[in-house]
């Protein structure tokens, strides 16, 4: 091979010249589609505000019947997270979910809920993301409960599920990335950064959103989120291995099954 200005000219025997074509025409048929082109994977589920909707509209309506936690209202005394949820009243990891200490915190909780609501939504459909949700809170205050013993301190507050919801929705996007890179080249073209960065992206949002204010539960938004990493990498297991979206049927049901939950949980802490 020698170099020239502008280039370089690779030069071989005569008697090897049609081996060396050979060659290179051959390399150049098996790599005409490398690397492959990546696909940005899209949502399996079509946008909807029902969901966004109904978690703004149930926040706005607790908040309107339970009022501020000023007023030192039964609602907060039998629904706030602390302690006794780990013994005898485990409904309150879900009923603290749905008090807000005032206007400022239920309307943030409300408009950011809505969005990472609507984005997991996307990924796992409408009522699996509410249940799922859910989930991620009610776990996220029973790991700041647990964090916090022997006892002492009050939690309450959508955002618990809030940044469950942001966990929940970078660990279904990793696991939907993993997936990908494993079928368009498996290992070798593995990358851990571009892996990870949903996972990074969720860390960034928690410090940038949750670490911030007097009155924030900077442990119960921490916990929410892991929380939610955890359920979201089993969803996320199920989104890569499903060949077809769940039926309206079993969204339905996981949808019911968050109603069910919320008010089940508020039964049992009035009644």
């Amino acid at each position: 091979m020698m170099i020239k200005p502008g280039g370089w000219v690779l030069t071989v025997a005569p008697g090897e010249y049609e081996r060396a074509v050979q060659a290179i025409d051959l390399y150049e048929s098996e790599n005409e589609d490398w690397p492959p082109i990546e696909v940005r994977d899209r949502p399996r589920h079509q946008p909807s505000l029902v969901l966004p909707l109904f978690f703004a509209v149930l926040a706005l309506f607790f908040f309107y019947v339970t009022g501020p936690s000023s007023r030192g209202s039964l609602w907060f005394t039998h629904g706030r997270a602390d302690a006794v949820l780990l013994t005898s009243e485990p409904w309150r990891m879900i009923t603290a979910l749905t008090l807000h200490a005032d206007a400022q915190h239920i309307v943030g909780n409300a408009l950011s809920g809505s969005i990472f609501g609507l984005m997991v939504s996307r990924r796992i459909g409408g009522g699996g993301a509410l249940l799922a949700i859910v989930l991620s809170g009610a776990l996220g205050n029973t790991f700041n409960a647990l964090h916090h013993l022997p006892g002492g301190h009050h939690s309450i507050g959508a955002s618990t599920a809030v940044f469950g919801a942001v966990g929940i929705l970078a660990a279904v996007q990793t696991a939907i990335t993993w997936g990908r890179r494993e079928q368009q080249g498996g290992w070798r073209r593995f990358k851990a950064i571009d892996v990870l960065a949903p996972i990074v992206g969720g860390l960034a949002l928690l410090g940038s959103l949750g670490a911030g204010g007097g009155n924030t539960d900077v442990w119960a938004h921490g916990y929410g989120f892991l929380a939610g990493v955890g359920i979201g990498a089993v969803l996320g297991l199920v989104v890569r291995r499903q060949g077809s979206k769940p039926s309206g049927v079993i969204q339905g049901l996981a949808g019911a099954t968050a109603g069910v939950l919320i008010v089940g949980a508020w039964l049992l802490a009035v009644l």
